[in-house]
């Protein structure tokens, strides 16, 4: 008898991954040990029931907030460092979500079982993140920002609200670079009118 296939724990949930999120709970263990290449047997050896493995496979990436920060502080134009974070802002979200979404509609699993079983702080620690480098660049006299905190998490809820859209399939496709660029604008350049304009 041969000895079992060697397999690391990241190719299991790589193959545990693509079957969740096509399939959400209603996955096949089967499916994925035949994807893996392995037994079902050898999958539950390695995580012991199948929520396991569903938490384990779709636990979202923790967010680089202090890459993203430190990428926008090497920007000197402020608009278009915000520019920047919402671009990277977005790109996290759009690998975070398909993930993070079939968890929370799993009612065994839910936002809080989410939160308990992963580090999941994308959003928050992301605006935390945004609003200080907004209050350091009001600091430095380069924007106005009355609270920090309000404009970051106002970036951060449009360029969230982006990518749910999307893995909802409600944009044809993904919103192009442009168009978010034209929202993220919309934001920096606010509704005060500006000198001369009627009222």
């Amino acid at each position: 008898m041969g000895r079992p296939k060697s397999i690391s724990n990241a190719a299991l949930l790589a193959a545990a991954r693509e079957v969740f999120v096509r399939d959400g709970a209603a996955g096949s263990t089967t499916e994925i040990a035949a994807l893996a290449g392995v037994s079902e047997a050898t999958l539950f050896k390695r995580f012991s029931t199948k929520a396991a493995l569903f938490i384990a496979a779709l636990a979202p990436p923790r967010v680089d907030s202090d890459a993203i920060i430190a990428e926008a502080d090497a920007v000197s134009d402020p608009r278009d460092a915000i520019q920047l974070i919402g671009a990277r802002a977005l790109a996290y979200f759009r690998e975070a979500l398909p993930l993070a979404m079939p968890l929370i509609a799993n009612p065994l699993i839910g936002l809080e079982g989410l939160r308990r079983h992963a580090e999941f702080g994308g959003a928050q620690a992301l605006t935390a993140a945004i609003a200080n480098f907004i209050a350091r660049r009001a600091e430095a006299g380069e924007v106005r920002a009355a609270d920090p905190l309000a404009a970051a998490m106002a970036l951060v809820a449009m360029i969230h609200s982006i990518a749910v859209f999307e893995v909802m399939g409600l944009h044809a496709e993904a919103m192009p670079p442009d168009a978010v660029r034209a929202l993220v604008s919309a934001l920096w350049d606010g509704l005060t009118p500006q000198a001369g304009a009627p009222a």
